[in-house]
């Protein structure tokens, strides 16, 4: 038996196409392979259906009703219809206005609004069906009865427009309103059910109920300059806008304006979108019957409107609607709007061409009152290009005044008489440091050019009529500050002050002054012979003159007419007094007794003095790592020479074993002390006079031997006593094929090193705990070939043997 053709290609070919990918069984039917299989299976299918089955495989997947024809959409809930693709804003141009000045790239209004989302225009699902709502087939329609009877009946109208109902019968219900529906379900109801009529106390036994389920859809068209005419299958409470919307709306040469809706031959509606899009007024849509026509006609008299108004774009307008109108649709004017002059650009119409040498025509319209342009009458042509310009920015009554005065800004011009001097107090008046030599005022005069002029602000503030200028609209004041006509000049003061360094000069400055600002003198500082040097303008062989002033103690007390002026650049140096020093002091850290910081009490006191004064040393002081670290400038500057990385330490796993900032910091400033010689003499060179900022320190014993450089393992090893360098260089993976052989150094935990080739003696050549063992590696130089030298020896000898021969042959 065949199945419905539609519910073959919704229900089950459909699903079937998605399932055949290239991995299914079915993924390389051709279509007539498909046809014949569908046919095997009860299916009537005809090779359109196939056809569109095969595009939707090509597309991939797509939602069902997106390859639905449109006309065979069976359930009221869907349609047969694909929500237009969003236009671009070139799309609402019109090509009519692209030469047009001003107008060339404004939009065709509301044009744009049927590219929005489809709920723009969808019926609502959720409401009361209207009373004036027409049934016919394929409407769903719930009765119910409550009451003395007990009845709930879900029908669907026949194709016929028929509905049974159980006991009651065929009642035709095709062309009804919903309210005359239920008047007449009411009175066949009673018929049968008594108690659904009015008693004699007035109240029913029984009550009816008669409302609609799913309604059935509508088969309507849109025609005219749309973008997709045609036929579509809708939601039986779908209007006009609906059918626009799914059509994707009209096109740019369609009307906005007029809008015909046609049913059985008759225009029974003519729909103005303005209404709709300018004032929300949806009252002109109208709701369709099946087989209704929605036509679009042409666009009618189109007008531009561009400048100082909220929506400048392209209008519509309708015959007799003039320019007050077309200000409407542009939701007025902007509040800069200059309103007095209103422009137009006409191209000449055809009836008046003849009159015309060109085609364009400038029209200049004038009004007294933004009222008298609201309400404007005149009458506008198709292709007109209505402009509306803005206000200048001239400004009127400002006056400004900037620089030295209190509130600088704008302000104003109060008055025709009013005076430079007004415009200050204005301002707050002037600050303390403001010039009062010289101001200036700048003019804009009417042909836009500004002139300068120049007056005395103080004469001005005192009234002086000459220089207390009258302002006029757009007069700018500028007062100038003392520093611009008299720059700040500095003078420099180091030594011993608190603050040495450099500081403005003031009017009539002193030394005094100078030395309170810096913070005062030092606990170091002397009052006598402080020197000041300044810089001579007069004699160009001498480049300062020097001045040696004492101040008393309590310099701070010196009279102002008793204290040394400075002048600008001038050099103060407050010298040091040599009868007084502050307490300087050793640092002693390690195994002592007591480590910590010890004040020097006399000058040349010994190392051995300091370790008695800090308990002395402990048990567990390692006497041959002793060392003293001093601060010394000559050893800094040669610890600035650049060092290769690899020139002293070299490194394991990409890391050095002796850092060679490490190296400078803590062996750089070692002094080697020999603790057991301090003993044995305290006269001799060991014991150190210990210098201010000296630091003594007595380490443990560390217990290991560090071997780095060009070695196989670079590595700290455990130290083991009388062990000798071949030792500790093969626990540490011997030498590799670049080692300098007999060119080693040790480095001894007190920072004293040993040659083991004999570059130097050392009376003690032993390798103790906390040594640094380094082998270098051979130096060659970099690319370095002597075959070339002896070459050029060679050269050199020859040419200058055959020069000899040739000399004595002469």
């Amino acid at each position: 038996m065949k199945r419905n053709t539609f519910y073959f290609f919704f229900l089950v070919l459909f699903p079937l196409a998605a399932a055949f990918s290239q991995s299914s069984p079915y993924g390389n039917l051709t279509p007539q392979q498909l046809q014949q299989k569908a046919a095997a299976m009860g299916y009537d299918v005809d090779t359109n259906q196939v056809k569109m089955l095969e595009q939707s495989q090509q597309l991939g997947p797509q939602e069902p009703t997106a390859a639905l024809p449109q006309a065979t959409m069976p359930s009221p809930k869907m349609t047969a219809v694909t929500p237009p693709a969003l236009r671009a804003r070139s799309d609402y141009l019109v090509p009519a206005f692209a030469d047009r000045p001003g107008a060339d790239s404004l939009p065709a209004f509301g044009y744009n609004v049927f590219t929005y989302s489809p709920t723009t225009f969808q019926p609502a699902e959720n409401v009361p069906t209207p009373v004036n709502y027409v049934i016919g087939p394929g409407d769903e329609i719930i009765i119910s009865l409550w009451g003395e009877t007990q009845l709930v009946q879900d029908l669907v109208v026949s194709k016929n427009g028929d509905i049974y109902i159980p006991d009651v019968g065929l009642i035709s219900v095709n062309g009804l309103t919903v309210s005359e529906l239920r008047q007449k379900l009411y009175e066949r109801l009673s018929r049968v059910y008594s108690s659904l009529r009015t008693g004699s106390n007035g109240y029913a036994g029984t009550h009816l109920n008669v409302s609609t389920g799913h309604l059935r859809s509508v088969k309507i068209y849109v025609l005219g300059e749309v973008a997709k005419p045609g036929g579509y299958t809708l939601p039986a409470l779908s209007s006009a806008f609906t059918a626009l919307y799914y059509s994707g709306g009209p096109t740019i040469n369609g009307t906005l304006r007029n809008v015909e809706v046609l049913r059985n031959g008759k225009v029974v509606a003519n729909i103005d979108l303005y209404n709709y899009l300018i004032s929300g007024n949806q009252s002109e849509d109208v709701r369709l019957n099946d087989g209704d026509i929605v036509f679009v006609p042409p666009v009618g008299k189109r007008v531009a409107i561009v400048g100082s108004v909220f929506r400048p774009a392209i209008y519509e307008l309708k015959k007799g609607e003039t320019l007050g109108d077309l200000l409407k649709f542009a939701s007025g004017l902007t509040f800069n709007a200059y309103y007095q002059t209103v422009h137009i650009n006409r191209v000449v119409p055809f009836n008046e061409r003849g009159d015309y040498r060109n085609s364009i025509l400038n029209i200049d319209l004038s009004f007294k009152s933004v009222q008298a342009l609201d309400r404007s009458s005149y009458p506008l042509d198709n292709g007109d290009v209505v402009s509306i310009g803005a206000v200048n920015n001239v400004p009127q009554d400002r006056v400004v005044i900037e620089g030295d005065v209190r509130q600088p800004g704008v302000y104003e011009l109060m008055h025709q008489g009013m005076t430079v001097r007004d415009l200050v107090i204005k301002a707050d008046s002037l600050f303390p440091d403001a010039f009062m030599g010289k101001s200036t005022l700048i003019r804009t005069l009417p042909s836009m050019k500004k002139e300068v002029i120049a007056f005395n602000l103080g004469m001005a503030m005192e009234g002086d009529a000459s220089d207390n200028i009258f302002l006029q609209n757009r007069d700018s004041v500028i007062v100038y500050r003392d520093k611009d006509f008299y720059p700040t000049r500095t003078v420099t003061v180091s030594g011993q002050v608190r603050k040495p360094g450099t500081y403005p000069r003031l009017r009539d400055m002193t030394l005094t002054d100078l030395i309170i600002d810096a913070g005062g003198l030092t606990d170091l500082a002397t009052t006598r012979d402080i020197e000041i040097t300044r810089m001579d303008t007069i004699n160009s062989d001498i480049f300062a003159t020097k001045f040696t002033v004492n101040l008393p103690k309590q310099y701070w007390n010196v009279p102002r007419e008793n204290g040394f002026r400075l002048h600008d650049f001038d050099r103060v140096l407050v010298k040091t007094d040599s009868t007084k020093t502050l307490p300087e002091t050793v640092a002693i850290s390690g195994e002592v007794a007591f480590p910590g910081t010890y004040t020097i009490l006399y000058r040349g006191e010994q190392l051995a003095n300091f370790v008695n004064r800090a308990g002395g040393l402990k048990s567990s002081a390692y006497t041959a790592g002793m060392y003293v670290v001093r601060k010394n400038p000559q050893l800094s500057m040669l610890k600035a020479i650049p060092i290769p990385d690899t020139a002293f330490f070299g490194s394991y796993q990409g890391q050095p074993i002796i850092d060679r900032v490490q190296f400078n910091n803590e062996f750089g400033d070692r002094i080697p002390i020999k603790w057991q010689r301090i003993l044995q003499d305290t006269s001799s060179i060991y014991n150190l006079r210990m210098m201010p900022g000296d630091s003594l320190v007595v380490p443990r014993d560390p217990g290991t031997v560090t071997v780095a450089g060009d070695v196989g393992i670079p590595s700290t090893v455990p130290y083991k006593k009388g062990a000798g360098l071949s030792y500790y260089l093969k626990q540490a993976g011997g030498y590799t094929s670049t080692s300098a052989r007999g060119k080693e150094i040790v480095l001894l935990p007190n920072g004293a090193k040993w040659y083991p080739s004999g570059w130097f003696f050392i009376p003690d050549p032993s390798i103790l705990a906390g040594s640094i063992i380094y082998v270098p590696s051979q130096y060659r130089m970099p690319g370095a070939d002597v075959w070339p030298v002896i070459r050029d020896i060679i050269t050199v000898v020859s040419s200058t043997a055959v020069l000899i021969l040739t000399i004595q042959k002469l």
